[in-house]
């Protein structure tokens, strides 16, 4: 006769060791989730709150954007010689400054923060949701650029989004005529999307008229914006945040970076990578500062989200934890977690 198992023994798994189900694990997720965002979401508003108290969050371009509109109103010279850490210089194209020049009669401060609110739609476009948007918002250069108020956030929404659809090769030129870096998007989606030749055609005959327009209505402006090359190209590359390859000579540094964003685009339309292509167009600027970093952030949507739901696809243990986290940061959908085992 066998003898009956033992019951309620110490050390016994199957009466003592009990593993938490996935409900378990899903509730802790959440909470971990909820917890994390609340922590990041106060620490943003306090540090937004005591900046803007202490009036320590000056918008440093978008003042020069401002002025240059008073400029235009006052009739004041729009150009003047200036190095890169000189406050309120304008340095763009006279028809950015004319197209600009209905915030001349606002008070800045409504300005400045106008901008900053279109530079967080622009982010979240960047991110491609509002939980990695919130997490970008801690890291420094993201809230650094913020502050700044520089057109680098549209600038990467507008190039993300022409790499999407071509409607966005109509707003290509206009922000290749203020950092260059966008015009290697031009003959990027020329080769590798034929049937969107016909937009960028009329993106760029659009810009080149409303330029000749421009100049028509004034053409001193532009002689004197053709004379801050010879500024330019002599000027330093010194600065916070700023690094360069010839800090002394800010045409030759450019020059450099050019020439390997054109080798990054060629790689590109070689491979059909359009998150390469994003990465020459966004890098490739008169001035490089780790702050401009920012717009890397849309190669999340763009690519490694993809890469990730892949990977956590694929099954197993460890692969389910990192779904799990990447599921509740809102980085993932939820059709790929469900592909993958949960944890537990």
């Amino acid at each position: 006769m066998e003898a009956e198992p033992r019951r309620g023994v110490r050390g016994s798994a199957s009466a003592f060791v009990r593993l938490p189900g996935p409900e378990v694990y899903r509730r802790l997720w959440r909470l971990f989730a909820g917890s994390f965002f609340l922590v990041v979401g106060v620490q943003v508003a306090w540090f937004v709150a005591w900046n803007v108290l202490h009036d320590l969050w000056p918008a440093y371009d978008t003042n020069a954007y401002w002025l240059a509109a008073r400029h235009v109103i006052e009739g004041s010279p729009l150009y003047i010689p200036a190095q890169i850490w000189t406050a309120g210089a304008y340095k763009y194209p006279p028809i950015f400054a004319q197209l600009v020049l209905p915030i001349g009669i606002l008070p800045e401060v409504v300005v400045d923060w106008a901008w900053r609110i279109v530079g967080v739609m622009c982010l979240r476009y960047l991110a491609g949701s509002w939980r990695l948007t919130l997490i970008a918002t801690v890291q420094w250069f993201f809230f650094e650029e913020l502050g700044f108020g520089n057109v680098t956030f549209q600038l990467g929404a507008v190039c993300l989004f022409a790499l999407r659809d071509r409607r966005g090769a109509y707003l290509l030129p206009w922000f290749a005529g203020m950092k260059f870096g966008p015009g290697l998007l031009i003959p990027y989606l020329w080769f590798t999307r034929p049937e969107w030749r016909r937009s960028l055609a009329a993106g760029c005959g659009i810009f080149a008229s409303a330029c000749l327009v421009s100049f028509a209505i004034s053409p001193g402006l532009w002689l004197d914006y053709l004379g801050t090359f010879g500024w330019e190209t002599a000027s330093e590359m010194r600065s916070m945040y700023v690094y360069a390859f010839v800090p002394d000579r800010g045409g030759v540094d450019f020059a450099i970076r050019l020439a390997i964003g054109v080798a990054i685009i060629l790689a590109a339309v070689r491979w059909r990578k359009d998150w390469l292509a994003l990465i020459a167009a966004t890098a490739t600027m008169p001035i490089f500062s780790l702050t401009r970093l920012v717009v890397l952030i849309g190669l999340w949507p763009l690519w490694l989200r993809g890469r990730t739901q892949d990977w956590v696809a694929r099954g197993g243990r460890t692969r389910a934890f990192c779904a799990e986290l990447l599921l509740r940061l809102g980085l993932i959908s939820n059709a790929s977690a469900e592909e993958t085992p949960t944890a537990g």
